[in-house]
């Protein structure tokens, strides 16, 4: 990975962890509608941080794409995200888990999956140790 890669996403880890102070990380989806916004838990505007800095790595192509369609939350990702270092893989997926863990307070893992071939390639979950990839 780049040192200039390197330095965009400390700076966007800084600002997303900077801005949770010392409260335990959650998470939420993004509202689409004044219902789905009055149902919202957690700081709003933190939530906010945490979704720009998600789609801000799904822009630069570190996270292809998430998937919230139910119990549990998945991250595809592809070399990008596999060249970063564990510490760096872990801060992104804490981000994921915080953000989804807000709305939905039973949900407690991440699986990260292969964008090409669709495997499980690891999960991330707080309680259960951190990161694990296979």
């Amino acid at each position: 990975m780049s040192t200039l890669w390197t330095l965009l996403l400390k700076v966007a880890l800084i600002v997303v962890l900077s801005a949770a102070n010392a409260k335990a990380f959650s998470a939420l989806p993004a509202a689409t509608s004044a219902n789905e916004k009055s149902a919202h838990r957690g700081d709003p505007e933190l939530q906010q941080k945490r979704l720009a800095f998600l789609q801000g790595a799904i822009g630069l192509g570190i996270i292809s794409r998430i998937e919230d369609n139910g119990p549990i939350t998945r991250v595809l990702i592809g070399q990008r995200f596999i060249a970063l270092s564990i510490d760096e893989k872990e801060q992104i997926l804490n981000v994921v888990w915080a953000y989804y863990k807000t709305e939905d307070p039973q949900k407690n893992v991440v699986l990260v999956i292969d964008q090409k071939s669709g495997k499980k390639l690891g999960e991330y979950s707080p309680a259960n140790g951190g990161l694990k990839m296979k």
